[in-house]
């Protein structure tokens, strides 16, 4: 019956009345939809603009937004050192995005593209650049990688290698038989074990100090030499003049050694002295006590070849310790041999005591320097073609700043796109390409609509028609099961299952699902309201118990039984705490738990983890969708009846 008769709706209360209502409805729906909202956007954003936490994507329609996303995904942190006139505030990709003013910064960053002969200016450089990086040291560069490309990256180098081993034998191998094959190669040749790509991180690789005068890489590190390839891949494919893989420059050493040592304010006032300047007092302090020694040469001469076997002697005492400590056989400290570079601690500990005079400074500053001469022969070409003004080659920097601008132009729609869907690639290999993961969701969810559809309707059945002794206590027990939290209830199942012997089974996922009190419960509340003069004319018709159950009650209460077979699927797809208890073996595993590994494993990269939400809401939504009257006629009659 209608709350407003049709002629009370013309009265101004009732209208009122109404408005109030569809408003309270919106507000409601609005409610529902914009956590929705927000959880899409937040699965097609990245490290920049993730914590907006908006129902949009501003990037879609904003060009600067655009360009300021596709830089963060060129640097892990805002470049200061490419972009020293952006705000001193920009500490964090976080702060950038929610800060007004950068789309200003990125308006005026874009605006060279408009002009037709600053633009050709900006290509040549992006282009020289291009050429420098591909050109550079590998080992000298720094990787500013997607974390997302980490283990598709190392599955196929593997593959490439058991390939390699037994071409024929990798022919006839499956997709999963090729990755785990792969994968137990990996586990041979790493001294730590993996169960899976997806736990491999390249952290450690990233983050090594080569800013740090004594360090170097390690001798024999198969996860670092990975990484020099990797930051290889990312460098050699790209088909923009910027890339992810940057020579690591030398140059923010140098001003934040002065820095360091006159202060910032007087740096501040122009005492701030030009990099790999021998006239300045400071420089020769700096290359011998701060500058990365891996990237020093020494020009031997017999002098320094003298001192340095004089130092070793008093070092290492004898050539048994020298041995021991370098891995090289000497007989005699005669036979030790001071190289131009060597990988070893001596050697670094010697660079102090040599004349600045003979050490030679590599950078990524002095190379790119080389590169220009080398291509424009002098100085006055250099500055015709890139419209500078320099005075000596030295101050030439590299034109990052214009290789970010021009790639953004060439392929910078492209590049938002993939980055739009990477997120769904990455889930959609960790989930659906996990062997038995998705079968082992569909297999559960069958199995328990099925049970819920046959014990449940039966045992409700059997107390309803047959008003067994006991019945109400019997009820009470079914409802007191419910009152329990799962995790209590996990405790004694769990022992259950471990005496029965079905730990590690795909048994103890459905057992569990068998039977629901509640909705035992509520089917045969809703058994006894029907009529009774039904089972009596079937009784005389001669039909038998199975029969009535079959052709009369379950159709009868077909939007109850559909309403029982929705919950018993939400509650089989979404359960993760229960399969992960007793089944500790990864081959039983479904699609939620692997959703909650994800959500364990990359809680780094929240936005990856709302891909996977919404990747795996996607059948519990459709479900919905296309059951909703059914879903509405099974909530109502009950009420009714």
């Amino acid at each position: 019956m209608a709350v407003l008769l049709p002629v009370e709706r013309k009265t101004a209360k009732a209208r009122v009345f109404l408005a109030l209502v569809y408003c309270l409805l919106i507000l409601g729906g609005i409610t529902m939809v914009w956590p929705f909202l927000v959880m899409v956007t937040a699965s097609l954003t990245g490290g920049y603009d993730y914590y907006r936490f908006a129902p949009f994507l501003r990037a879609v329609w904003d060009r600067n937004d655009r360009y300021m996303r596709y830089v963060a995904s060129c640097y892990p942190r805002f470049p200061e050192t490419v972009y020293p006139d952006a705000p001193k505030h920009w500490s964090s990709w976080i702060v950038v995005s929610r800060d007004p003013e950068a789309t200003a910064f990125a308006s005026r960053e874009l605006a060279g593209l408009d002009d037709p002969a600053t633009r050709v200016r900006w290509e040549r450089m992006a282009d020289d650049y291009a050429a420098f990086n591909r050109s550079y040291d590998i080992r000298n560069s720094v990787c500013s990688f997607d974390a997302r490309d980490v283990a598709g990256f190392v599955r196929r180098t593997f593959e490439e290698r058991v390939q390699e081993r037994d071409p024929e034998s990798f022919a006839q191998m499956s997709a999963s038989q090729r990755r785990d094959a792969a994968l137990a190669l990996l586990n041979t040749e790493w001294p730590i074990r993996y169960s899976s790509f997806f736990g491999i991180r390249m952290l450690a690789q990233q983050r090594a100090p080569l800013h740090h005068p004594t360090w170097d890489y390690a001798a024999n590190d198969p996860k670092m030499e990975l990484y020099q390839s990797f930051k290889k891949w990312y460098r050699d494919t790209a088909d923009t003049p910027m890339s992810r893989t940057v020579p690591y420059e030398s140059r923010p050493l140098w001003e934040a050694y002065l820095r360091h040592q006159a202060g910032t304010n007087q740096v501040a006032r122009g005492l701030l002295a030009r990099f790999a300047d021998p006239t300045c007092p400071q420089w020769e302090t700096f290359v011998r006590n701060a500058y990365p020694r891996r990237l020093l040469r020494v020009r031997v001469t017999p002098e320094l070849q003298t001192r340095y076997r004089a130092y070793v002697r008093e070092t290492c005492k004898t050539p048994g310790a020298f041995t021991k400590l370098t891995g090289h056989e000497i007989r005699d400290f005669s036979e030790v041999d001071l190289l131009p570079y060597e990988n070893s601690t001596l050697w670094r500990n010697f660079i102090p005591s040599v004349p600045l005079a003979q050490l030679d400074v590599l950078s990524a500053e002095r190379s790119w320097d080389e590169f220009l001469l080398g291509k424009y022969r002098t100085l006055n070409a250099v500055n015709r073609e890139y419209g500078w003004n320099l005075s000596r080659i030295e101050d030439a920097r590299l034109p990052i700043r214009e290789a970010l601008a021009i790639s953004f132009a060439r392929h910078g729609t492209r590049d938002f796109i993939r980055g739009m869907v990477a997120n769904y690639r990455m889930v959609g290999e960790y989930l659906f390409l996990r062997g038995r993961a998705f079968g082992n969701t569909v297999l559960l969810v069958l199995l328990s609509i099925l049970a819920s559809l046959t014990v449940n309707p039966l045992a409700a059945y059997a107390l309803s028609r047959f008003r067994l002794r006991g019945t109400e206590k019997l009820l009470l027990f079914l409802l007191a099961t419910m009152a329990f939290p799962a995790a209590v209830t996990a405790i004694p199942g769990f022992l259950l299952i471990r005496d029965l012997g079905l730990l590690n089974t795909f048994a103890a996922l459905i057992l569990p699902t068998l039977a629901s009190g509640m909705s035992i419960f509520i089917l045969k509340g809703f058994f006894d309201g029907l009529p009774r003069e039904l089972y009596e004319a079937a009784e005389i018709d001669g039909a038998g118990e199975l029969q009535i159950f079959v052709r009369i009650t379950l159709p009868m209460t077909a939007p109850i039984l559909a309403v029982n077979a929705l919950t018993a699927f939400i509650t089989a797809y979404n359960s993760w705490e229960w399969a992960l208890l007793v089944c500790q073996e990864q081959r039983y595993w479904t699609l939620a738990v692997w959703m909650y590994q994800m959500s364990q494993q990359f809680g780094g990269q929240p936005w990856a983890v709302m891909a996977g939400f919404v990747l795996v809401s996607i059948p519990t939504a459709v479900v919905f969708i296309v059951c909703q009257k059914v879903i509405l006629r099974g909530i109502v009659l009950p009420s009714m009846k």
